[in-house]
């Protein structure tokens, strides 16, 4: 099994994971700035729900690929599909790239 492709799985999976800290940071800020002007409540409130949804998408693509670091050539298409969908981060195009330069698992 090729060490690269585990290390870009491992490095991209830890990128996603920081990014969903990141969201859940800025909605604990979103909501500081909600309680502080409530004029600004309902921008608070939208915002802060994008921000979650990201941070649940961060979460789901940072775990998976740290649970397939092991063995990253019996995921070859999961890490693909997960480096696409995270394409507009660093660590979904490491996904992707130690996706594609997994070797096979042979039957």
């Amino acid at each position: 099994m090729s060490d690269t492709a585990k290390t870009l799985v491992l490095i991209g999976g830890i990128l996603n994971l920081l990014l969903a800290i990141g969201m859940i940071a800025l909605f604990a800020i979103m909501f500081g700035w909600m309680l502080l002007d409530p004029m600004l409540m309902m921008f608070a409130l939208l915002a802060g729900g994008v921000f979650i949804a990201l941070a649940v998408l961060g979460l789901l693509f940072g775990i998976l690929p740290l649970m397939w670091r092991d063995n990253p050539g019996a995921h070859r298409v999961g890490l693909i599909i997960l480096g696409i969908l995270s394409l507009g981060t660093i660590g979904g195009l490491l996904l992707l790239i130690g996706g594609i330069i997994a070797e096979e698992e042979k039957a």
